[in-house]
């Protein structure tokens, strides 16, 4: 079949040619207009997707910050409620199962005395035994206040029954007093002139004795009262004492108990396992008035005696640790502050990470990620169970170690195998990645302490440690100079040992 031949004149060509440029011109101006619709279509959605991880951070952040203010501080979990195991009833079987039985109950509680009282109210049907206060100790010094009888009252020929006692706790307030030291003085026969000798004092040449010293560190490194404040209660008893003074004592204090201090540190240097951690302290700086130096109270805490060594240093460096690397600790667990992992690096050394600060890090994260952070937290949990039931059976040596690679180890790997699988899938720099992240990196520091019984799950014993440090800077604020918080550690240690 032949093609149809369409025969057109010049004109009507010459119009066909310019209606088909006008045509190509408008179908580029669509194409122009159709990819830089699609160029503003993907910036509007990466716009809606960095705005909405913004809110969903913001969001994470007011939470956070409400349940700091208003929430519990406890990261303890509550069980989930497991639909196959059965509720706990407090009633008898028969009065639940049973309606007749459960009617005739209600109907017998309803039936009233003639007097209109209820038989089977709680106060008549059961018994309130009262308080039972505990007996005073009978070793407290007694004084006897004999009450006479009223006036007018005559006793002839009355027998008397017995005595009606009762014992109330009683107070006097501190006596203070001054001890009055006398050395006799003599001339010698051959003319020599003698006096009794001195006796030893904690801060000689002063008039302090050393029961006011230590009523006054007591008070302030164990009741965490400030010195101005103790320095009011002085003027009440009309002792006035100047803030510099007080201060000079305390210094003296320091430096004798300094001996027992530096055999601490010594203890600390031939120890093999150490918990290791620090915090901070504002001390006024010398060098510019009324300016504030953010210095650090170093703590290793000895979990085998139960004691802490407070160390203080003007930052936070690696010169921090110069005291665990001067000695013989083989294995030092602390958090993950980077000043620490140089002991990943030494020969002989161990770094063991804190199982609480990565709980710590998923709780603050619930808000942000729910599902992933609670699945951390349950299997967290089931490394906590693990040592609840060997403080609940008292396992030691070999049977700690042998449970704990049984059960704890394998929760560790999956936790490892999880964490890896799942991290891909979060928002970067989201707390729930910034918690992973965490964990991840530090598997190795966080799974040495199942092959050691004497190793601890995390170090909540240093942290709690520092409690009495904590309540002293709420109080003081600041410290006066470097060397009076360097001094203030001698007293810290024998807080931490009370």
């Amino acid at each position: 079949m032949k093609e149809p031949v369409i025969t057109l004149t010049l004109e009507e060509y010459e119009e066909l040619r310019k209606e088909h440029e006008c045509l190509e011109k408008e179908h580029a101006e669509l194409q122009r207009k159709y990819e830089a619709s699609l160029q503003e279509y993907s910036r509007q959605v990466e716009e809606i997707s960095a705005c909405t991880a913004v809110i969903a951070d913001l969001r994470w952040k007011l939470a956070d910050l409400t349940r700091r203010l208003w929430g519990k501080s406890s990261e303890k979990r509550h069980l989930p409620e497991d639909a196959g195991q059965l509720s706990i009833c407090f009633e008898s079987p028969s009065d639940v199962n049973d309606p007749v039985a459960e009617e005739q109950k209600t109907a017998g509680k309803s039936v009233t005395s003639e007097n209109g009282y209820n038989r089977f109210r709680k106060s008549f049907t059961k018994k309130i035994t009262p308080h039972a206060r505990k007996p005073i100790d009978p070793s407290l010094p007694r004084e006897e206040i004999i009450i006479p009888m009223p006036e007018g009252l005559s006793l002839e020929g009355a027998t008397k029954l017995g005595e009606e006692v009762s014992e109330q706790y009683a107070v006097s307030p501190a006596r203070f007093y001054v001890k009055r030291i006398i050395r006799p003085k003599y001339r010698l026969a051959d003319g020599r002139i003698i006096t009794a000798p001195m006796p030893v004092m904690a801060h000689p040449h002063s008039n302090a004795s050393e029961s006011v010293l230590a009523h006054i560190a007591t008070a302030k490194y164990y009741d965490h009262l400030p010195l101005h404040r103790q320095l009011d209660i002085f003027e009440r008893e009309g002792i006035h004492l100047s803030p510099s003074t007080v201060s000079n004592w305390m210094m003296a204090a320091a430096q004798r108990l300094e001996p027992i201090y530096n055999e601490l540190r010594e203890l600390v240097k031939d120890s093999y396992y150490v918990m290791a951690d620090e915090t901070p302290h504002l001390v006024l700086e010398s060098d510019r008035p009324g300016a504030l130096h953010r210095g650090y109270m170093w703590n290793f805490y000895l979990p085998r005696f139960h004691t802490p060594f407070f160390e203080y240093h003007k930052g936070r460096g690696s010169s921090g640790t110069d005291t665990l690397l001067a000695g013989q600790v083989r294995v030092v667990q602390s958090d993950g502050f980077a000043v620490y992992d140089k002991f990943d690096t030494l020969p002989g050394k161990l770094h063991l990470c804190c199982w609480a600060h990565v709980r710590r890090n998923f709780v603050e994260a619930e808000g942000n990620d729910p599902p992933r952070a609670r699945h951390a937290l349950g299997q967290i949990g089931g490394l906590y169970a693990v040592e609840e039931k060997i403080r609940m059976e008292h396992l030691e040596g070999e049977a700690v170690v042998k449970l704990r690679r049984e059960k704890s180890y394998p929760i560790i790997k999956e936790l490892e195998k999880w964490c890896k699988e799942e991290y891909g899938h979060t928002v970067d720099k989201s707390p729930i990645a910034k918690a992973m992240f965490y964990m991840y990196t530090r598997f190795e520091q966080l799974s040495g302490y199942v092959n050691d019984a004497q190793f601890c799950i995390d170090n909540n014993p240093v942290e709690r440690s520092i409690r009495p440090l904590t309540l002293n800077r709420k109080n003081t604020l600041f410290s006066g100079s470097h060397e009076a918080k360097t001094c203030g550690g001698n007293f810290l240690f024998t807080d931490g040992m009370l």
